[in-house]
């Protein structure tokens, strides 16, 4: 039986990227609901009952999923991008935790930027660091990221490439792992510094092989432009 879905989440690459990749590289409709950042203090009233929190999936307009996790991996197990193995599951989850880690890592350098939506700052952050006008507040958290906590993860993403053979990250398909990461990956450079995996070919070659997915290259370009249109 074909499902029906609805993904609602923020209008922002963020968290919920890798899930809408699933959709459309497994050619599946969805519901796109997008909602501007500007709008979220009035808009998160509609939530209460999930406590506030985006990404939602709607399934069947009557099953409600919550939490960026288990909204992905949900989506990945339905759609065959969890792994072929229940450790090739385990290192996709693995990966995407790792991704999750990193994010923390920068939010916890809270004083170096400034955030209108504290609340949510888990999914905006790498966007408010960029904002931050003040180059000398944003000194601190580039150093920690670019000299520590990049490379460290980043070691141990290319440590799993080459554990499973060098293409993949969780064995020799792809799984949401790769997504999320390369998403991560794409962020980062475009908000901290556009250098930062010349260290690290084989996480370059990753994510250049997802964002040359004709699906992916598609909707990343239509997403640009929606936005530089204001959509």
């Amino acid at each position: 039986m074909d499902r029906k879905y609805k993904l609602t989440y923020f209008n922002i690459r963020g968290l919920a990227e890798p899930i809408r990749w699933m959709f459309r590289l497994r050619n599946v409709d969805f519901e796109d609901e997008r909602i501007n950042l500007d709008q979220w203090p009035e808009e998160r009233q509609r939530f209460t009952k999930q406590v506030g929190q985006l990404p939602i999936l709607l399934i069947d307009d009557k099953i409600e999923l919550t939490q960026v996790h288990t909204v992905m991996r949900y989506v990945a197990r339905e759609l065959g991008f969890n792994g072929e193995s229940e450790l090739e599951e385990a290192r996709a989850d693995e990966a995407v935790e790792l991704v999750y880690d990193l994010r923390l890592c920068a939010v916890a350098h809270k004083d170096c930027y400034t955030t209108v939506n504290p609340d949510i700052v888990s999914h905006t952050i790498f966007r408010d660091f960029r904002n931050e006008k003040s180059i000398s507040k944003k000194v601190l958290m580039r150093k920690r990221l670019l000299e520590y906590t990049f490379p460290l993860y980043f070691s141990k993403f290319a440590q799993f490439l080459e554990d499973s053979g060098g293409e993949y990250l969780a064995g020799p398909n792809m799984t949401y792992a790769d997504l999320a990461v390369a998403n991560f990956l794409d962020v980062c450079e475009d908000n901290i510094n556009p250098d930062i995996l010349n260290d690290f070919p084989t996480l370059k070659a990753l994510k250049e092989e997802i964002f040359e997915i004709p699906e992916v290259a598609e909707w990343v370009a239509q997403t640009k432009t929606a936005s530089a249109s204001g959509a």
